[in-house]
């Protein structure tokens, strides 16, 4: 298959190229007209020709006990495609002791063989108090070389202690594992003190609570070296203290991702009677912060989706906001949300840059002879109109918002999966192993 007059995003510019594609690589890259014998000829003109999005951060068939998320991995694949998500990173379920691990990437394993992407998976940790060297070795023979923790949610005993939280730091440094790390202070949040309401739940996890937090761990950093790798940032001021106190450590010790929803939702949404739809942990911002967020886009390195959705039933179920499962899905919208907002400037930080921050790269995130055909056809002027998605939940946060930008076609290891706005895949996606 070739994919012809379309301007062809390399090197962080455009090129008018043909590509063509055989037994799932990239084959060969011409100047445009330079016709080459082919079965199948797909015509981009006027299109954007992208490498294949990567996710770095969903969560598929979450299960909480009372609620479970509404995509398993057949819907949350199909929801991918349509937004030109080629590969997604999902996470094993918490664990405590090294000895869990081969069940929970056996049960991941089972579940994402419905995947119409590829994927992997990202190993997570709760209150861990086993042998930090032993479980990153065996992490990282299974081709999974990251790790997340939390610095809060002691409540469900996911709170990693200080001391194992520098543990794993340190070996990040000698084995280039990289550490995610869902950064908010639980004692701030603990010591609240607020209503258990909707109206309340941002004031329940504020601001501070993240931005102390994230200056915190910095500092580890900073003494300890390691790679440190910080999930959904919501606050501007977060980036911007970054930015200021440790420049030299981004984009070498230290990785910002941030999500659509933040920069897209603000608190303001939980004064308003569905304001249940849109909570999620941690908690939407001040149009303050998000203006700062958007100041500072340049900073950032990736952008995941966080992708966790509910149903409208199961958000509404309660009036508590503790109550309430935490999530949006984003999966299908987050590059035409973002790309509205930046232009072509965002475009590495969906592929260039996860792809080589999470040991995709050269096989992801890149247009190059040699690389998985993964392809995102994509229309800059043409208006996409939010309403239902392909996601199995039935809550779209993003529901009656307008972008500029289209992504029309999504084409994984030379096969379409979305084409002209159809879903037509054929086969399933791969587990990617990462080095």
């Amino acid at each position: 298959m070739s994919l012809v007059n379309g301007s062809v995003y390399r090197n962080g510019k455009f090129y008018l190229e043909d590509i063509y594609m055989s037994d799932q690589k990239i084959t060969k890259i011409v100047p445009s007209g330079e016709i080459l014998p082919c079965k199948e000829v797909v015509d981009c003109t006027n299109k954007l020709v992208l490498p294949g999005f990567i996710d770095p951060h969903v969560h598929i068939n979450l299960d909480l006990g009372e609620f479970k998320s509404s995509d398993d991995y057949e819907g949350a694949s199909k929801a991918a495609a349509f937004g030109g998500i080629t590969t997604f990173i999902d996470f094993l379920d918490p664990i405590n002791y090294v000895n869990e691990f081969d069940a929970m990437l056996k049960k991941k394993k089972r579940e994402a063989k419905a995947s119409y992407v590829d994927y992997a998976f990202h190993t997570a940790v709760g209150n861990f108090n086993d042998d930090v060297d032993e479980l990153i070795k065996i992490s990282r023979e299974s081709g999974i070389p990251s790790v997340k923790l939390f610095t809060t949610y002691s409540e469900s005993n996911r709170k990693i202690s200080y001391a194992k939280f520098q543990e794993f730091l340190k070996n990040s440094g000698k084995t280039n594992t990289l550490i995610l790390v869902h950064a908010e202070n639980d004692e701030m949040i603990i010591n609240a003190n607020v209503e258990d309401t909707i109206e309340s739940y941002e004031s329940s996890r504020p601001a501070a609570s993240e931005i102390e937090e994230i200056e915190k761990i910095a500092g580890m950093v900073a003494e300890l070296k390691g790679r440190l790798y910080i999930v959904h940032v919501t606050c501007g001021s977060s980036v911007e203290l970054l930015n200021n106190k440790y420049k030299e450590l981004l984009g070498k010790n230290i990785f910002i991702e941030s999500c659509p929803q933040y920069f897209h939702l603000t608190k303001n949404l939980y004064d308003n009677e569905n304001g249940s739809l849109f909570l999620l942990a941690p908690p939407l911002r001040s149009s303050k912060e998000q203006e700062k967020l958007k100041e500072n886009i340049s900073v950032i390195h990736t952008i995941g989706t966080d992708h966790c959705p509910f149903t409208k039933e199961e958000k509404m179920r309660y009036k508590e906001a503790s109550k309430i499962p935490k999530g949006l899905g984003s999966l299908e919208f987050s590059f035409s949300l973002m790309h509205h907002l930046f232009g072509n400037k965002i475009i590495d930080k969906f592929t260039l840059n996860p792809a080589k921050i999470h040991k995709l790269f050269p096989k992801k995130g890149i247009i190059q002879v040699g690389s998985d055909a993964d392809f995102v056809i994509f229309d800059p002027v043409k208006v996409l109109y939010i309403d239902s998605s392909h996601s199995q939940s039935d809550n779209n946060p993003y529901e009656n918002m307008i972008t500029t930008g289209m992504v029309e076609s999504t084409i994984l290891r030379g096969e379409f999966i979305v084409k002209d706005r159809k879903f037509v895949a054929k086969g399933k996606g791969h587990f990617i192993k990462r080095e």
